[in-house]
């Protein structure tokens, strides 16, 4: 076996990358090798060559890296689509229907839980290009895209079962089945990341260190930005999520005990969705002493 196939067979087995990227790295690799040898002979050759595994690494890292920045693009796309299909379907509810309490209650928590995760996932994509990433940020950001479009779903079925009525069935379920492939997506990317870095801990990344990170790439303070504290983090959430509540009630001439019941409600759900959901949505560590990694 020559030196060129050699390294050649290392290198397949070492990736974890399937399909055309695959092929394509293998064919470029197979050609410097070749002009490697022919200048330099084989002994030369293998000393100049980088470990097969140490490629193979490398090359899986960054194509798990683009992957996944395509996996959230298509997560956008998939949660807007649903919330154009929920929005057909209230559209075509009954005029004289009321909506059911507890149903409205799930729907506006859960898109605007959709909206809080998609926007947790553009910020950590968007990082992820400015700082180098680790296998770990793409299974954080995988994580974030899941549960956008799962409280997408969630949303779409809570405002069927608030208020009956009749909608075009090709707009309720074109949503769902853009939903459906940008799943699919983001749990292929999962799969590749999840075989490079294999760890059960998980990865914490404050959203304001992804923010610094995408407007000062080079800042120190971006990275001191990801040990703030669960307190630091969660109460400006509330107090802006509670002015807002109240205000969007009393502009919509509701009465200011109205209001305040509205900016109540709103603060108890981000709470609960930040307890909830914090650790999976790395946000923060649950445990206690076990000390989160901060993005490098």
């Amino acid at each position: 076996m020559t030196t060129v196939e050699q390294y050649l067979e290392e290198l397949g087995h070492a990736l974890h990358t399937r399909g055309r990227a695959r092929r394509r790295l293998l064919a470029e690799y197979r050609v410097q090798l070749a002009d490697v040898v022919a200048v330099h002979g084989d002994d030369e050759a293998k000393r100049r060559l980088r470990p097969a595994a140490e490629v193979a690494e490398s090359f899986d890292t960054e194509n798990a890296i683009r992957r996944a920045a395509r996996a959230t693009i298509a997560t956008v796309v998939g949660v807007l689509a649903v919330g154009a299909s929920a929005t057909a379907l209230l559209n075509g509810a009954d005029a004289q229907a009321s909506a059911v309490v507890v149903w409205a209650v799930l729907f506006f928590a859960s898109a605007q839980a959709a909206g809080a995760c998609m926007l947790l996932a553009v910020l950590r994509a968007a990082a992820m290009r400015h700082r180098p990433a680790t296998p770990g940020d793409v299974v954080l950001l995988c994580r974030r895209d899941s549960a956008a479009l799962a409280f997408s779903a969630w949303a779409l079925f809570a405002a069927g079962a608030a208020v009956p009525g009749n909608a075009a069935a090709w707009a309720i379920l074109t949503g769902p089945a853009v939903a459906v492939l940008a799943a699919l997506w983001v749990m292929r990317v999962r799969s590749l990341a999840r075989k490079l870095d294999s760890r059960p801990c998980r990865d914490v990344r404050a959203p304001l260190t992804d923010l610094l990170a995408i407007i000062r790439p080079s800042d120190t303070a971006a990275r001191a930005a990801g040990h703030s504290p669960f307190i630091g983090l969660l109460l400006p959430t509330v107090a802006v999520v509670t002015v807002a509540a109240f205000m969007w009630d009393h502009l919509d001439h509701g009465g200011i005990g109205s209001s305040v019941a509205a900016a109540a409600t709103e603060a108890a759900l981000t709470v609960a969705g930040f307890v909830l959901l914090g650790p999976v949505l790395g946000l923060f560590r649950a445990r206690r002493g076990s000390e989160g990694r901060t993005a490098p």
